[in-house]
């Protein structure tokens, strides 16, 4: 039986523009409470329907004295169970750890859209610690003490600065961090290649693939192989670090989202119409 998970919602301000609700998966170390400082907020205000949830033993979510055991293919179940609450195809928004439970998602389930924030490729993690290791060992060492020991006060400078723009790491950036807890050592070995991704580019749904082009976790080079990957719609954020729906040009991101969704949902609503009219 799966945990009670905690879930955001909100409702479209105005006249709805999507009858495609926006799912948030938040990351590895956090939870739902991530999307639930701005974006929640700033899409329902633009017309979306928008839900964000808690993975299990994340967060506000029930399963946290067995949290260390939970697999990606679990997340992927809280994943199901919230889109079975619709009743409708979601555009799905995954960041980071998120973004790799979503690519696992769509192997047996569709979407009408996807977006995935500097992502997890679908080879996994080893590239990106790979390269992290040997161009930033010491941030390399600080994830790996954030795993062993949870967000310690050592730990805040280094990974502040690989999480958010220096200007608002001594604040706000501080509060974030006393929301960090430990990931599933089960769920990160998932993603060092024990179980990959086997979705194709004929199976993907229409899809963005962005990320931050110094992002010093999931570097840019990565965001690329993943769009290309899929065939996917790119872009990279200037002035931004990996937790790009909290640093201070998280708007940027939004409007980029926002933008795309405009032109791609329209886009494939015209193709539906085109086809019951045929």
């Amino acid at each position: 039986m799966s945990p009670e998970l905690e879930i955001f919602r909100r409702s479209p301000t105005g006249k709805p523009k999507s009858k495609h609700p926006l799912v948030f998966v938040h990351g590895a170390y956090t939870g739902a409470w991530c999307w639930n400082e701005h974006f929640l907020t700033w899409f329902a205000d633009r017309g979306f329907e928008t839900v964000a949830f808690s993975l299990r033993g994340h967060g506000g979510s029930g399963g946290r004295e067995l949290r260390s055991l939970a697999s990606i293919d679990d997340y992927v179940e809280d994943l199901e169970e919230v889109v079975e609450t619709l009743g409708k195809k979601p555009v799905l928004i995954g960041h980071s750890m998120g973004g790799y439970v979503i690519q696992k998602y769509l192997e047996r389930h569709s979407a009408e859209a996807a977006v995935l924030m500097a992502s997890v490729p679908p080879e996994g993690l080893i590239a990106s610690n790979a390269m992290m290791a040997m161009a930033q060992p010491d941030l390399f060492f600080h994830m790996f003490w954030l795993q062993a020991i949870g967000p310690h006060t050592l730990l805040r400078e280094r990974l502040g600065r690989a999480m958010l723009s220096p200007d608002i790491a001594e604040d706000e950036g501080m509060i974030y961090f006393g929301r960090l807890e430990t990931e599933s050592q089960r769920a990160i070995t998932d993603m060092m290649g024990a179980n990959p991704i086997f979705l194709t580019k004929d199976e993907a749904p229409a899809m963005l693939v962005m990320g931050a082009r110094d992002d010093e976790i999931i570097q840019s080079e990565l965001i690329h192989h993943t769009a290309k990957r899929y065939g996917a719609d790119y872009a990279l954020i200037d002035d931004i670090h990996h937790a790009m729906m909290l640093d201070k040009n998280w708007e940027k991101v939004a409007e980029t989202i926002l933008e795309w969704l405009q032109v791609k949902l329209v886009s494939q609503q015209r193709s539906k119409g085109n086809k019951t009219a045929a």
